[in-house]
Parts: structure tokens; C-alpha cells; sequence
């Protein structure tokens, strides 16, 4: 299964820990079952009984958290992810893979413009997120069709079985496939396991601007692993 954009979003989504107890106040007198996770919480505003007010309370103060700290950015896409993955599916039809993971991106990249630029006086929020989003991930869409050219199928995993992943890493440097930096993300949080969310606010990076760029030095790398420009037997020829 592709591990694209959105599915690397929910991840993160599901990494967090954040105290959710305002949210839970604000739809405390609306639900019978107080949610106690992000995951809840989310599962609760989707509730067909879930009056349109009340979800338009909780997102006014998601929007505000959003733009203060990047965990609650992540939050405010995980909440939307199930409207974000329905826009995927409708705009990445007949697609290959990798416009398919630029459609996403800029469906993500839609949703958090969108989010800074609310009014939190506006009515329907989510869905006035999601439109927008849909709209950001609509121009991708016909700029890929616009291309004369399909672009290659990245149905292969990044790192795949071509040697050492570190050694992988450190050719692709070597040929200026990726950068020592863009190495260094992907290192840490493919293969140390940290998460992407820690490392932005580690180096005080905005989440999505290190998700988009990782994204895009991971397509980058898959293209010259699969065409066998970048392998660990290459760096070590190279440095004998």
C-alpha cells in the first residue's frame, strides 16, 4: 500500500499526546462518552448526532492551539484527515503515484494555509477547511494532467534492499541526490524512529515545511535507488 502524504500525517496524528480536557468541556453536555484520546475526540465530531454549533466550538479553539504550537497542527489534520482522504480519493483517480503524493501534499499544504487565514467567527468550519484544501489539491490535480510526460511510478519503498540504509544515505549525499540535511530527516525518523512532529519543534521548523521537504527528497532518493545511481556498493567503490 502507498505511504504517501496523508498516511505519514496520520501517523503523526496518532503519535500525539496532547491533553484534550477543553475539548472534552466544550462537548462534555453533547456526548454520553467523554473522549479520552485525540482518536476519540475525533470519532466524536464525526457523530452524525454532533450538532454543526458544537463542532464549530471545538474547532474554533483547535484553530486558535493550531497556530500556536505544530502539535496542534498535526491534531487539526488528524481530526480532518477523514475529509482530507475523501478529496485524495476523488483527485488522485487515474494518477500515478508520485502526482498522486503531490496531490496530497498540496491537499495538506491547503488545509494548514487555510487554517492560519480562518475567521474563527465563520460557521461550518471543518467543512470550509476541507473545501479548501480540496481546491489547493484540485490545482495539483490539473497540473499533473497538464503534463505531457508521466512522471515514474514510486511504488518502490525509498530505501530499498541496495546495501546498508545508512550507506544509502551517505551515497545519495555523495551524488547530490539529497542533501546532508534532508539526509539527516529521513535517517531520524525512517530509521531511528523518531517522530517528525519531535524533530520540527526540535529544530524549530514548521511540521508540514519538514514533512513537504522530506517528501520530496524521498521521491528524489527512490528515483536514483530504482535506476541504480545511488547504492550502498557505490559510495563504497567510490571512497576505496
Amino acid at each position: 500500500m502507498r505511504n504517501g502524504p496523508l498516511k505519514n500525517a496520520e501517523r503523526e496524528f496518532l503519535k500525539l499526546d496532547l491533553d484534550i480536557s477543553d475539548f472534552v468541556a466544550l462537548l462534555a453536555p453533547f456526548v454520553d462518552d467523554r473522549p479520552t484520546t485525540l482518536l476519540e475526540l475525533r470519532g466524536a465530531l464525526l457523530g452524525e448526532s454532533m450538532a454543526r454549533e458544537v463542532r464549530d466550538r471545538v474547532w474554533r479553539r483547535l484553530i486558535v492551539d493550531a497556530r500556536d504550537r505544530e502539535e496542534w497542527m498535526v491534531a487539526a489534520l488528524g481530526l480532518a484527515m477523514p475529509a482530507l482522504k475523501a478529496s485524495a480519493k476523488d483527485l488522485c483517480k487515474g494518477l500515478d503515484p508520485r502526482a498522486a503524493e503531490e496531490v496530497e501534499e498540496e491537499i495538506l499544504a491547503g488545509f494548514v494555509a487555510a487554517l492560519r487565514q480562518a475567521d474563527t467567527d465563520w460557521h461550518r468550519l471543518a467543512w470550509t477547511l476541507r473545501c479548501r484544501a480540496h481546491r489547493s489539491g484540485l490545482r495539483a490535480r490539473k497540473e499533473a494532467l497538464a503534463q505531457p510526460v508521466p512522471v515514474a511510478d514510486l511504488r518502490t519503498t525509498v530505501l530499498t534492499p541496495t546495501g546498508n540504509p545508512d550507506m544509502v544515505l551517505q551515497a545519495a549525499v555523495h551524488q547530490g541526490v539529497i542533501s546532508p540535511e534532508e539526509a539527516d530527516v529521513i535517517g531520524r525518523t525512517r530509521l531511528e524512529g523518531v517522530s517528525l512532529t519531535s524533530l520540527a519543534r526540535e529544530r524549530g521548523e514548521a511540521y508540514w515545511r519538514m514533512a513537504k521537504r522530506r517528501s520530496r527528497a524521498e521521491r528524489r532518493l527512490a528515483d536514483a535507488v530504482r535506476s541504480r545511481r545511488v547504492s550502498a556498493r557505490a559510495l563504497t567503490l567510490s571512497v576505496a
